[in-house]
């Protein structure tokens, strides 16, 4: 089998695993916007909800009870300040999911740009072995 051959189907199955992962990160992020659109209000009270919350007893085993207490206390102030900003967020969400498929589509193009330099490049290499010699 041709090297520059192998080359390229290598080149070709990893470019096609980078956007197929790339592809499933932005449907995963897109679909995770529009739950948060529709969740709106209730979002809003379920993270208030989340404040209450008491640390599990098993944290203090994996971690110093005075370190918990301060993540815990961290995780409270970022839910509050989310909350807060929970009414200029909602409406903006709508727009993440189309943003995202947006900003997938010029991955792809520059991931395919980068494709066809590739694929190009590899194409104009030539083996640097001499050619076999067979005694006859």
């Amino acid at each position: 089998m041709d090297h520059n051959f192998l080359m390229k189907i290598l080149f070709a199955l990893g470019t096609a695993l980078i956007a197929l992962l790339w592809t499933v990160f932005i449907a995963v992020s897109a679909a995770l916007a529009d739950w948060l659109a529709g969740q709106g209000g209730q979002l809003q009270g379920g993270m208030q909800a989340l404040t209450q919350w008491p640390m599990p007893a098993w944290i203090g085993l994996w971690l110093d009870p005075a370190l918990a207490e301060t993540l815990r206390a961290s995780v409270v102030w970022a839910i509050e300040a989310l909350t807060a900003f929970m009414p200029w967020v909602v409406p903006l969400l709508e727009w993440v999911a189309p943003l995202l498929w947006v900003i997938w589509a010029i991955g792809m193009a520059m991931l395919m740009a980068v494709v066809g330099v590739g694929l190009f490049l590899i194409g104009r290499l030539q083996s640097r072995a001499p050619p076999a010699r067979y005694a006859g």
